[in-house]
């Protein structure tokens, strides 16, 4: 992992990977990994690649969410059962939560887009403000309890 990221340079390769082909999970998940060298392989980016529209339009939690909680998941996740990192990584995943709730009004994706017609420019727009509120929190999240300054 990195000590130091560039958040302005982050935020816009997301921006770039949001706007030129990937969705908002794919693109918050590519970018953070990129960015913190957090070795996710190309297979949770293809897993993640059913979550925008709320999970598959199925009205759930925003795409770009639940990337930024898979790379939660990678840093402070357990792979055994009865690990102590389990609530660690589900207080950090609140946190994030609720960052985009405080930042947004909710964290759930037909709740944060009700208000745009799918196609249009400004939904986009919008949804990218999403995906940089998601990066922020990680990359504050990261910065206090893992050292990575920002930059």
């Amino acid at each position: 992992m990195v000590k130091e990221i560039n958040l302005d340079k982050l935020l816009s390769d997301a921006t770039e990977n949001f706007t030129t082909g990937f969705m908002c999970s794919e693109s918050v998940l590519e970018a953070l990994n990129r960015h913190y060298e957090l070795g996710i392989g190309e297979d949770a980016i293809a897993m993640s690649t059913g979550f925008p529209y709320g999970f598959g339009d199925g009205g759930n939690v925003c795409g770009a969410v639940a990337g930024a909680t898979m790379c939660i998941g990678k840093v402070f996740g357990r792979t055994v059962k009865g690990d102590p990192a389990f609530q660690k990584c589900i207080d950090l995943v609140r946190e994030l939560n609720d960052d985009v709730i405080a930042e947004y009004g909710s964290a759930i994706c037909p709740v944060l887009i009700k208000d745009y017609s799918f196609k249009d420019p400004e939904r986009k727009t919008h949804c990218t403000g999403i995906v940089h509120a998601c990066i922020r929190s990680f990359a504050k999240i990261m910065e206090r309890e893992c050292g990575v300054a920002i930059r």
